[in-house]
């Protein structure tokens, strides 16, 4: 079956309304169907179980779990808090407190999502009763949440690393400097459009004492990451066992410390958090034996072929894979599209000489772009509902942090230094 019949017919099920896992499975099935009849079925099953079998994917839900107590323990305000004290004084100050809150956020959750639905309740909030437009303030809350994933832990450097059989904790430390830049691009964007836009600033300047109390009860959210990313650069944890310690901490902080965490909440916490997982889980399975499929099509060498045909220059081609991501990023979940085009394209830039470590934050920052571009951006509909904005209104106000984003993108994509320093100063 030609790789036309096989990815169109994908995209149909997906534009139609099919759940993303449910037409990974049927086009696999059909797919080993038409080819050997009803005797592949039983490697259908085989691989399906495989697909969720890795040690590092039980990482997922633990960071998920992570990121639901930080939420309903609170440690969101209180890191929010801790950002305003640094950059809420200057001009757009909430809107440089909305980004810094967001990197520090990133170093415990991994999810952009995450990011929207809990931090930025309080971003939102917190600028609108300052005098921003609610449409302003929904979309800094947005294009800052998407830092999350790149600065480590993330979840989607978990992900890839399973999938291309990469080091967890080289894709982490590879994201510190690209995820920095991202919060670096967006402030400068603040910062150079803040008097046009007439972006107050927040009038009341915290003393000292202020300040080092809001620093102090922040103090235990703050050293979340230490643990986190601390023990995976010594090698004392694996990811997926740094991810249990976060999950613990948090739990731990939310109820014996801030004691803003009942356990009367943990039923609903460990209910939803295990609704995601499932949901994030159930993709990994039915993405395995589609990969199957793909390899036994001879697809990924196609791929290769037809790429290289075009050029055998190494920036070309990634500019071609960034444009495709981009593009399947408008319409399609960032997962999904991780599982679907690693099998086909980790090939390519394995011919290249791309490293794929760097292919992996290259991989992630194009899906973290997709999530604030309509028409189906998950964080531009997750802010939207969390702060009551109008879609559109979010997205006339997004457009210049698209650009700063992917500024970055190009950035990290024509200069891998600003990918593997960080990860070869440990020896990665």
């Amino acid at each position: 079956m030609s790789v036309f019949v096989i990815m169109s017919s994908l995209v149909s099920l997906i534009l139609i309304g099919t759940p993303i896992a449910i037409a990974l499975g049927l086009m696999a099935a059909g797919t080993m169907w038409w080819a050997a009849g009803p005797d592949l079925l039983g490697i259908f099953i085989q691989r399906f179980y495989t697909g969720m079998t890795s040690f590092s994917l039980l990482a997922i839900p633990f960071f998920i779990l992570a990121g639901n107590l930080m939420n309903t323990g609170g440690m969101t305000n209180r890191i929010f808090s801790t950002a305003e004290v640094f950059v809420g004084r200057v001009r757009g100050g909430l809107s440089h407190v909305n980004v810094v809150g967001s990197i520090l956020f990133a170093g415990m959750s991994g999810s952009a999502v995450a990011d929207c639905a809990g931090l930025g309740v309080v971003e939102v909030r917190a600028m609108r009763n300052a005098g921003y437009r609610p449409g302003y303030a929904a979309a800094i809350t947005a294009a800052s949440s998407t830092i999350g994933p790149v600065v480590p832990p993330s979840i989607p450097f978990v992900i890839y690393g399973s999938l291309a059989n990469v080091s967890v904790g080289a894709l982490f430390l590879a994201g510190i400097l690209p995820g920095i830049l991202m919060g670096v691009s967006m402030m400068v964007v603040i910062a150079l459009t803040a008097r046009s836009k007439g972006l107050p600033r927040l009038e009341h300047r915290p003393s000292l004492a202020e300040g080092t109390r809001t620093i102090l009860n922040a103090l235990p959210a703050l050293i979340m990451p230490v643990f986190v990313v601390g023990g995976l650069l010594l090698g004392w944890v694996t990811p997926t066992e740094a991810a249990v310690i976060a999950a613990a901490y948090a739990a731990f902080i939310g109820i014996v410390v801030y004691r803003e965490l009942k356990i009367s909440d943990l039923p609903e916490v460990l209910w939803a958090s295990g609704r995601q997982s499932v949901q994030v889980l159930f993709i990994m399975a039915a993405a395995a034996p589609f990969s199957w499929v793909l390899v036994q099509q001879q697809i990924p060498n196609a791929i290769v072929e037809a790429m290289l045909g075009v050029s055998e220059n190494p920036v070309v081609i990634l500019l071609m894979i960034n444009l495709v991501l981009l593009l399947l990023g408008m319409f399609i979940e960032g997962i999904a599209i991780m599982v679907i085009c690693m099998p086909m394209l980790l090939p390519v830039v394995t011919q290249i000489g791309v490293d794929p470590v760097h292919f992996g934050v290259i991989v992630v920052l194009n899906l973290m772009i997709g999530l604030i571009t309509p028409p189906v951006g998950l964080c531009l509909y997750t802010v939207s509902q969390v702060a009551e904005v109008d879609l559109f209104e979010i997205i006339k106000e997004i457009w210049i942090y698209l650009i700063a984003l992917l500024t970055v993108l190009l950035l990290i994509t024509f200069f891998p230094g600003l990918v593997m320093w960080v990860p070869a100063l440990f020896g990665f």
